[in-house]
């Protein structure tokens, strides 16, 4: 009997263990840039938002780019918090499934059932906050969280005394910018949601391998991408300008997509004389 016990124990402990395994971890090589004239250094890492807790992405030169740098400059701060569904919610909006393409509202379905949200919370969402809610829905469902995300951890690890951390945006702000785009803009980000272009798996399989090729065939020169892309790398871009004419090392860390396409980061700095060089 206290062998048959000690199986049954043993077994117990091994079926707990087992539970509690995660998944096995993937090693990523996300793509960073240096920028460089003198004594003064700016990183640039594509990041992304959202990621499974499973993710290792602090490779030996991002670990070396995140120990030297001073200062940490991301899109908004982590710390911001801001009331999203008082930005979101419209008035008077049609159904969601009346604001999309017939052949697209099974997609609409399947893309609502996938973010857990209720319908008719979304049906009262404009167009961009629509589009922006379901586009996270697989991110969501892969287990990914902006608390493993790459911004959160950076954010967290330059509270370190010594560093610095700055934003270029108020979270506020950046949803203002999509609360302002027109409707015709809006619909079309809806769209593009709906077709597949902008999925979650296939941009983190590009973000953990560096593949800005592969980014790179989806980015399209066109009005929205100019505004969503376009307007922002280019104040980035003249940002990081005025700061290389100080000394010191900086790490800024933006979406993946923003350096990618027809108005990638990298290239915007290259244009304007600077020594760019891709480094990871």
């Amino acid at each position: 009997m206290l062998r048959r016990r000690q199986r049954l124990a043993a077994l117990g402990a091994m079926l707990l263990a087992l539970a509690g395994c995660s998944k096995p971890s993937i090693e990523a090589r996300p793509a960073m840039w240096r920028v460089s004239e003198g004594d003064t250094t700016i990183y640039l890492l594509g990041s992304i938002h959202l990621l499974p807790p499973n993710i290792n992405w602090r490779t030996p030169l991002i670990n070396r780019a995140i120990a030297l740098s001073d200062t940490l400059v991301l899109e908004s701060s982590p710390d911001e918090s801001v009331d999203f569904q008082a930005v979101a919610r419209g008035v008077n909006l049609k159904p969601a499934r009346d604001r999309v393409s017939p052949g697209k509202r099974l997609i609409l379905d399947t893309m609502i059932e996938r973010a857990g949200i209720p319908r008719a919370t979304l049906d009262g969402y404009k167009d961009w906050a629509l589009a922006t809610t379901l586009a996270t829905g697989d991110a969501i469902a892969a287990g990914a969280t902006t608390r493993d995300g790459v911004e959160e951890k950076l954010w967290s690890e330059f509270e370190a005394p010594g560093k610095t951390r700055l934003a270029f945006y108020h979270a506020k702000e950046q949803l203002d910018q999509l609360d302002t785009l027109p409707e015709t803009d809006q619909r079309k980000m809806l769209e593009n949601t709906l077709s597949g272009k902008e999925n979650y798996g296939e941009t983190l399989k590009a973000w953990t391998s560096g593949d800005i090729a592969s980014l790179e065939k989806t980015a399209a020169c066109t009005p929205l991408e100019g505004k969503l892309v376009g307007q922002p790398n280019d104040y980035w871009a003249r940002w990081i300008s005025a700061r290389m004419k100080k000394p010191g090392i900086v790490l800024v860390a933006v979406g993946l997509g923003h350096m990618a396409g027809p108005y990638a980061l990298p290239n915007l700095l290259a244009a304007r004389g600077l020594k760019v060089e891709r480094i990871e």
